[in-house]
């Protein structure tokens, strides 16, 4: 599955590759068109690297749609001149959906679910979300989660059939007071637009989980949904080596939990590592349409400007693929949740759709200092 969108003036016939209201010529109505069904009838092979595109050869296909539309596509596999290009969607744990944003956030996301087996959803169904909104800072220094991915993810829920009085936006933060953490994070303008709850898990009950040799509290809300969507967005992080499914999960702790794993990386390492069997099964929708690099996770590092979006059933698998598409040091808690039979962790055993990993592989900034991650 992949998807080849125009705006199309209704009365002008204009075409655009970008979201627009209206049409630029006439200012009339605008429909969007999404073309599904592509073949290949332009191929560029690339033997030259460069820092956003460090693994060649790779080839820039030209493909075509029912509509007679056309995008550039890179891909690492060969292709021939009348070849269908197809992207088979995956719901199988071991894999996860990597989507390039274009134009649109919402679409990446949507092709993201849908690559993943997409989500079945009832009317009646309490749903939970849970962004990064802990610190403070604006979406597009990357610190917090893009509103535009949280939005979308709801507009996809909606579509399927979800309540918006039944979806739930939760968060805590154990620095600051959670308002004036999301202030600057455009959550409040979503809460308005859909009429969905927002949750301070601070003031929520919290229940004990025990696991091996650690003994949790954790929010009840987690337990009280019949669907969890972890919502990350992609940074790196000095003390974890990144903010991903694990550490978003975090904030779902009592701040007394989280300030006894907190003296001592190393202890909470391999607490992190139990999370996929202490909380119930989740989907993660990693927003790296921003990110961060270098020294995350707040103000010392800098927006990385991934523009992609990653969606998994698994946290392992997730955390795992953008370890490797990033090019980050290994990430020990990950590797030991995936020894412990939590998920798969070698990335062989991965399957990626909507692009292979070769394809979206860059060297970032690393986080550096951390007495978690090896050097």
């Amino acid at each position: 599955m992949v998807r080849v969108i125009r705006w199309v003036g209704e009365s002008s016939g204009k075409k655009y590759i970008h979201p627009i209201e209206r049409c630029i010529h006439d200012g009339g109505n605008i429909k969007k068109v999404i073309g599904t069904k592509t073949k290949v009838i332009g191929i560029t092979k690339v033997h030259i690297p460069n820092p956003l595109h460090p693994i060649v050869p790779y080839n820039v296909l030209i493909l075509e749609d029912e509509h007679g539309h056309r995008m550039p596509k890179k891909t690492i596999k060969d292709y021939c001149l009348g070849d269908v290009y197809e992207d088979i969607p995956n719901a199988g744990d071991n894999a996860i959906a990597a989507v390039r944003i274009k134009y649109d956030v919402g679409e990446a996301v949507d092709e993201a679910l849908e690559l993943i087996g997409g989500l079945a959803v009832s009317k009646k169904q309490k749903i939970l979300l849970k962004p990064n909104l802990s610190i403070p800072g604006y979406p597009y220094l990357g610190i917090c989660t893009n509103p535009q991915v949280i939005r979308a993810v709801i507009s996809y829920l909606v579509r399927k059939g979800a309540e918006p009085k039944n979806i739930t936006i939760a968060e805590q933060s154990f620095f600051m007071p959670l308002e004036k953490a999301v202030e600057k994070s455009g959550i409040a303008e979503i809460i308005t637009e859909f009429g969905v709850n927002y949750a301070d898990l601070a003031k929520g009950g919290f229940i004990v989980k025990k696991e091996r040799e650690f003994t949790f509290e954790i929010a009840k809300a987690v337990y009280e949904t019949g669907l969890l969507i972890n919502l990350p967005v992609i940074k790196t992080d000095t003390v974890l080596g990144i903010d991903g499914a694990f550490e978003n999960l975090t904030r779902f702790l009592s701040k007394k939990a989280f300030d006894e794993l907190a003296k001592n990386p190393l202890k909470a390492g391999l607490a992190l590592a139990t999370f996929p069997h202490v909380f119930p099964p989740f989907i993660t929708v990693g927003d790296a349409s921003i990110g961060m690099q270098g020294n995350g996770p707040a103000m010392n590092g800098e927006p990385g400007f991934f523009n992609l979006i990653f969606a998994a059933r698994n946290p392992v698998v997730h955390d795992t693929a953008i370890q490797e598409a990033l090019c980050l040091k290994k990430l020990p808690y990950v590797e030991l949740a995936g020894t412990l039979g939590y998920g798969t962790y070698e990335i062989e055993n991965i399957s990626f759709v909507g692009n292979e990993l070769d394809a979206i592989r860059r060297d970032i900034k690393q986080p550096i200092g951390s007495k978690l991650i090896q050097e």
